[in-house]
């Protein structure tokens, strides 16, 4: 037994063989999502400016082990195109172009609204109602009278607040067909502002993974594509496919219409024109036509809190406030007992304790 472990000591640890893909890698293979040991946040800010070190930066040398000079710029740049696809902006926010863009459809859009519950109760749309009545029994179930009505063409209207006596192209929108008109000006508009706001040839658009995220910061609210009866963004992005797609190579969110649509008419008439089709379908007895929106599909946006008086970095003093000296309303309290407030919970049972009045010491507690 002794000579067994003698002989096995004599042979030394085994040899270290690797594999043929392995022997093709020049860098240590971190996991998918992962970015080493620094934050995505601090790798999405800093990627962008990564370059290959050259002499001009005071190095006496500058060796390429694994690829020449030529190839390491390239595999760098490929790999900095990449990771502007699919990395998110963490700092960027909407430009003076989405501003006014915002600012003009939520005008319009209260406008139109207005417009629509108007003629809605109007003396105009009983008697087109009623005429239409009296045509169908005339017509006795006539299905080409119907569709002669159904097929008026949607993108000869040069009003879509008024298609004809009074009425508006929007006349039969529902809940859901609203939701939809904002949903597709919101996507169209994200797809123009991120481009120009960003201003980088190289940064294509919206990665579907951050769909969302780019949604809030513009619109200061939520996207969800359960609101809209959907699993995925990429399902969502389907019910507006006229409008955005999601590219099948990048995942980018692209628009279908002009680089810069001049009037949101069009966005009418995409909406009207998908509401008369999906109206054939139910009538048709398809049930899986039918629209299950949930009320967040319409959302308000969030208000911007404003900072509170006397507090925030525009209120300090340059070099900090002197000591024994804060405003009131200042939160940067040390880790004990704040005046002023009630802590969110004891550490323990019992009647809540009773604190004099007295003076902070800054810099910790008494």
């Amino acid at each position: 037994k002794k000579d067994e472990e003698e002989e096995k000591a004599e042979e030394g640890p085994p040899q270290v063989e690797l594999t043929e893909e392995e022997q093709k890698m020049c860098f240590r293979q971190i996991p998918a999502g992962s970015n080493g040991d620094v934050t995505t946040a601090v790798m999405s800010q800093a990627f962008g400016s990564f370059t290959i070190p050259g002499e001009d930066e005071g190095f006496d040398e500058v060796r390429f082990e694994w690829q020449d000079a030529e190839s390491s710029k390239e595999y760098l740049s490929k790999w900095v195109k990449e990771r502007k696809i699919t990395s998110r902006i963490e700092d960027l926010q909407p430009g003076q172009w989405f501003a006014d863009k915002s600012a003009e459809w939520t005008k319009t859009l209260l406008e139109w609204q207005k417009k629509h519950k108007e003629y809605s109760t109007s003396a105009a749309k009983k008697a087109k109602d009623e005429a239409k009545k009296k045509r169908e029994e005339k017509d006795d179930g006539d299905e080409n009278g119907k569709d002669a009505e159904m097929e008026a063409d949607i993108y000869a209207a040069d009003d879509v607040c008024n298609i004809g006596d009074g009425e508006p192209l929007f006349a039969h929108f529902a809940f859901e067909d609203w939701a939809l008109l904002q949903l597709r000006v919101e996507l169209y508009f994200l797809t123009v502002a991120f481009r120009k706001d960003v201003d980088d040839p190289e940064r294509l658009g919206v990665h579907e993974q951050h769909l969302s995220f780019y949604y809030n910061r513009y619109f200061r609210k939520t996207l969800n594509p359960k609101y809209f009866g959907m699993s995925t963004n990429d399902e969502l992005c389907k019910i507006v496919k006229d409008t955005v797609a999601l590219s099948e190579d990048t995942h980018i969110l692209t628009s279908q219409l002009a680089e810069e649509t001049e009037s949101v008419d069009i966005f009418v008439k995409l909406t009207e024109e998908q509401r008369r089709e999906r109206q054939r379908r139910i009538d048709a007895g398809d049930e899986t036509a039918k629209l299950k929106f949930t009320a967040m599909a319409m959302q308000q946006p969030q208000a911007i809190k404003a900072p509170v008086a006397g507090t925030g970095a525009a209120a300090r003093p340059a070099g900090g406030w002197p000591a024994g000296a804060r405003p009131a309303g200042m939160t940067s309290w040390g880790t004990g007992f704040r005046p002023g407030t009630t802590p969110a919970r004891w550490p323990v049972t019992g009647q809540q304790p009773t604190y004099a009045p007295r003076a902070p010491t800054w810099g910790g507690r008494k």
